[in-house]
């Protein structure tokens, strides 16, 4: 009831017809439900493009109409005239029904065909935002922070964020503008915790991989690891830290060289300036000197394939390249180029060979 309720609403908005306190309303459904704003968002951006080309035979009617309309208004316009006039005004509001109906539809096909469409669940005391593998989506939390999730990740955050806390929870991948405020915006992801004031940031940690990473554009971060309380880490701009998962550090061959549990890097850049650690917001795949291994995780994700290997040589082989508009099969033949190996596709399942 609260959706019909939203989308009649947006309707009245977009026609002009909303007053005070139903805008009021629907500014507050859009708080109370920051998943429905992203499909308002195209709505409202459709709704001003121009949907009727402008012929000149009908503006010179128009004018022509206008002019009558100004003599009348000269002369004296009767009752029936006026309401006349009235009827018409509410018979061109009826026929813009059409044209929102087909906005609303071509918003839902938008949300379904180009992957941005996170699955929402909404409980008693928080608030769950997915994506599944394949798919990447945008979101606008309560108080106005923008958040891309990238593929297989989840955001949580309970039922009083933007109030008396902006307390999330993120297993996966996402990338955050988060809007100033007075409160700060707190991210926990595995085993880190992410204070902000106002920021743009990314932070990867996915519970199968062996690192999580808080990468920083703009503004400061400051990390603290749950096992190590005493200790902060203060992000500058291009800079990112890396975090070992205890669980690998510990698993290392005894005589071997440990990796740092810690570490400070800056970003990693293409040599189109790209940055890698954020290039998935825009669509693209980047991998640089990366293993095929690590790789094809990610592209498991991004094409929501799994992908198995019969050869440990060719798993290890160093990859750089970059995936835009690519199917996964055009994907491997184009890695062939630079790596010799075998792939059988069957279904989602992807078989690699030497």
């Amino acid at each position: 009831m609260n959706q019909y309720r939203f989308w009649n609403l947006l309707a009245k908005k977009l026609s002009g017809e909303a007053g005070p306190e139903e805008l009021a309303e629907l500014e507050k459904l859009m708080k109370d439900h920051p998943d429905w704003i992203f499909s308002a968002e195209h709505i409202e951006d459709l709704w001003k493009l121009k949907t009727i080309p402008e012929d000149p035979h009908e503006s010179e009617l128009a004018f022509d109409l206008h002019l009558k309309h100004i003599t009348k208004d000269r002369d004296g316009l009767n009752p029936t005239d006026a309401q006349g006039v009235i009827r018409k005004r509410r018979i061109t509001k009826l026929l813009l029904l059409p044209i929102f109906v087909f906005l609303f539809f071509a918003a839902a096909l938008y949300w379904k065909f180009f992957s941005m469409n996170p699955t929402v669940v909404a409980e008693k005391n928080f608030s769950e935002v997915s994506t599944r593998p394949g798919s990447r989506s945008k979101l606008v939390l309560p108080d106005s922070t923008v958040v891309w999730l990238n593929s297989g990740s989840t955001l949580t955050f309970n039922e009083h964020f933007g109030i008396t806390n902006r307390n999330t929870n993120l297993s996966g991948e996402a990338f955050f503008e988060v809007r100033k405020g007075t409160i700060p915006f707190i991210i926990h992801a595995h085993n880190l915790q992410i204070r902000v004031m106002g920021t743009t940031f990314n932070v990867k940690s996915y519970p199968n991989e062996k690192t999580t990473e808080t990468s920083l554009l703009h503004g400061s971060v400051e990390v603290t690891i749950d096992k190590r309380p005493g200790e902060k880490y203060i992000l500058r701009p291009n800079e990112k830290l890396v975090v070992a998962k205890e669980a690998e550090v510990a698993g290392q061959a005894a005589g071997q060289k440990k990796d740092a549990l810690v570490a400070v890097k800056g970003l990693s850049l293409t040599t189109d300036s790209t940055i890698i650690e954020t290039s998935w917001v825009d669509n693209k795949l980047v991998f640089q000197y990366e293993s095929f291994e690590d790789l094809a995780r990610r592209m498991e994700r991004w094409y929501n394939v799994s992908i198995d290997f019969k050869n440990e040589k060719v798993s290890s082989q160093r990859l750089s390249g970059t995936f835009t508009t690519e199917t996964v099969q055009e994907a491997l033949e184009e890695l062939q180029m630079t790596t010799p190996f075998h792939f059988q596709v069957k279904s989602n399942s992807i078989v690699i060979t030497q």
